[in-house]
């Protein structure tokens, strides 16, 4: 087995495994390592959407289009080589839950340049007609395009895909990193010693434990999302965004999330989260929750920045030292596109967007 890598990446969750497949697929080698396992951070959310109207008011996301069309191609590559569903385009649709709401959200809908068919209006009539029981005022927006992911199961089945093509992945890693004079040394707690020419940090949140990175200003934000059994669940096979999301997972299971705690005292699941997902998401479809009997929850920390845009690019002191964090809630959307940005960058000395640079820090 190889001890001496192209480069190390360090977290094994959507960044992670994104930069390293762009960076494969350019035939470096690369070693994928993490604290825990892969998926095992914010990233192993039980399920996410690739939404491209964010935020309360369905703001179009940036650069939507080259994002949708990167994580598309993405899934449907790793789904390719994997019998378990990954992920469906089940559309998104986004009933306004207050007069304001509707406002703004129309607003987003008319004057953002959407593609054809990736955004239309629905009327009261409309969105009932689809479902009587969903509360809306005034009316929806509707992205056909949207998709619907098993964010575990995809990210697994992509780690599976790229060790087959020759990416070293360690788990429940307890490693120290050294750089030396030509390169970087990772030592596992087993003594062993692995060498790389340049080194990925793609922590998430943690990123700023990191001795390199901690200038960075990366906030934490806690999600928690919750697990639901209902019969009500066969009614819909779209997702809901509205004060959250609503999406089923099976004919009876539906996930609502998610939580945006900015202070929080530990990571772990609790009552009050279960309380505001089951009140807030509660009035989007009373009918679904009025039936649904909780099966699990789940809860993880993202971290996001200022602008809430990603932080991406070399480090401005230290020689080929690089930084993949701050995808927020967006980094099913975020993730494939910007990996590739950044692996032309290393390789290729392209230019990274300005919005999402580490040079604007």
């Amino acid at each position: 087995m190889s001890k001496s890598f192209d480069f190390f990446v360090l977290g094994a969750g959507l960044a992670g495994l994104s930069i390293s497949k762009h960076l494969i697929d350019n035939v470096a080698s690369v070693c994928l390592i993490d604290t825990c396992e892969v998926a095992s951070g914010a990233s192993g959310t039980p399920l996410g959407l690739v939404n491209p109207a964010t935020g309360r008011w369905g703001t179009k996301s940036w650069r939507a289009e080259e994002c949708h069309q990167a994580v598309y191609e993405d899934l449907k590559e790793i789904q390719d080589h994997t019998p378990v569903r990954l992920f469906d385009k089940t559309g998104i649709l986004r009933p306004a839950q207050d007069e304001e709401m509707a406002e703004r959200m129309y607003d987003n809908y008319r004057k953002n340049e959407w593609p054809d068919d990736w955004c239309h209006w629905l009327d009261k009539k409309e969105v009932h007609d689809i479902n009587p029981e969903l509360h809306c005022v005034e009316g929806a927006m509707w992205l056909p395009n949207g998709l619907t992911v098993n964010v575990p199961t995809y990210l697994k089945s992509k780690a599976d895909y790229l060790s087959n093509k020759g990416l070293r992945i360690v788990t429940n890693a307890n490693y120290s990193l050294d750089q030396r004079e030509e390169h970087y040394e990772l030592t596992l707690k087993d003594g062993e010693s692995i060498y790389a020419n340049a080194v990925i940090t793609t922590a998430g949140y943690q990123t700023k434990e990191s001795t390199y990175w901690d200038f960075l200003p990366l906030h934490a934000i806690k999600g928690q999302v919750a697990v639901f059994e209902s019969p009500q669940t066969r009614k819909f096979d779209y997702s809901i965004s509205a004060l959250g999301y609503i999406a089923s997972i099976s004919d009876t299971r539906f996930v609502a999330g998610s939580t945006y705690e900015h202070h929080f005292e530990d990571v772990e699941p609790d009552i009050e989260g279960l309380d505001y997902l089951t009140e807030r998401l509660g009035g989007v479809y009373p009918a679904l929750f009025k039936e649904a009997k909780l099966v699990d929850q789940w809860a993880g920390v993202r971290a996001s920045t200022p602008n809430k845009k990603p932080i991406v690019g070399a480090h401005q002191e230290i020689d080929n030292m690089y930084v993949f964090s701050g995808l927020g809630s967006k980094g099913l959307l975020y993730s494939a596109y910007l990996g590739n940005a950044l692996a032309e960058y290393i390789l290729h000395g392209s230019a990274i967007p300005k919005e999402v640079s580490v040079s604007r820090i």
